[in-house]
């Protein structure tokens, strides 16, 4: 029996070909050139501001957690980061598991200025021409699920196409493939996407394997809750966080996001 993860890739399949019916590869590739130039993410998030660079995630629930928010406001939500300093901001666009939708990232583009990160289960170069597309200024490949070409593939068709891959690991064998594709922006996650656990001790282990190589902006994933956790992982060499959770389930968001900030005091409130 296949775990969760199995489980979103086969339903991803059908959403696959039901988006190339609905909008065929031609008319995305017309569309490119009428959305904004992608913003330069890795810049955005390897400089250290008036704040830690949070990756600040739109999710409206999980399989493991369910529903994370009531009253969901996609839009309200992504301004709210916005005003309060997130250096960007994560787009959950998987509509069966986690409540999203693609159309959100056209609508933050209008809304916001920050850079958008697309995150779904992309494994084909049609979802890649999908995300510029839709203005999306980086996307997430998962190296769990990807072999080491097909993940260089899909990371020089993002480059060609002027953005960026956010490229996840989990274990050393992710790294390997990472490494091999020569990923810039290099992802951490915390969380065992077959099992929903999270530990921050992969954070730790992961970070000890890239020691003395640079030229990484290194985006620590899932399980940050803390400002004890931001300031840890930013003094083993971490340049951003992804954070959904916390803040999505937060009383107020925009505290909570000036509190991972390292801000005491929300700027802007939604």
């Amino acid at each position: 029996m296949g775990n969760i993860l199995d489980t979103i890739f086969e339903h991803k399949k059908d959403d696959v070909a039901t988006a190339k019916r609905e909008r065929p590869l031609s008319e995305l590739k017309g569309r490119l050139s009428l959305v904004p130039k992608a913003q330069d993410v890795l810049s955005a998030l390897s400089q250290k501001g008036d704040g830690s660079n949070i990756i600040a995630e739109i999710k409206r629930r999980t399989p493991f957690k369910g529903d994370l928010v009531q009253d969901f406001d996609a839009m309200k939500i992504a301004k709210e980061y916005a005003d309060n300093g997130a250096s960007a901001i994560s787009i959950l666009t998987d509509s069966n598991f986690f409540g999203g939708s693609i159309d959100y990232l056209v609508q933050a583009k209008e809304e916001v200025g920050v850079p958008l990160l697309r995150k779904d289960f992309i494994y084909t170069e049609y979802q890649v021409y999908e995300s510029r597309a839709f203005g999306a200024d980086f996307y997430l490949l998962i190296a769990t699920s990807l072999d080491k070409n097909q993940l260089k593939d899909l990371m020089a068709l993002g480059h060609e196409l002027g953005f960026t891959a956010l490229v996840e690991t989990h274990d050393e064998k992710d790294l390997e493939k990472a490494l091999y594709a020569d990923a810039k922006l290099l992802g951490i996650n915390n969380r065992d996407l077959t099992t929903g656990k999270t530990d921050l001790a992969v954070s730790r282990r992961l970070l000890g394997q890239l020691k003395g190589l640079g030229g990484l902006c290194l985006v620590c994933e899932s399980g940050i809750y803390e400002r004890a956790h931001i300031e840890e992982f930013e003094s083993l060499g971490m340049h951003a966080f992804l954070i959904g959770e916390s803040l999505m389930k937060a009383d107020c968001i925009s505290e909570k996001l000036q509190e991972l900030r390292g801000h005491d005091k929300t700027s802007v409130s939604g």
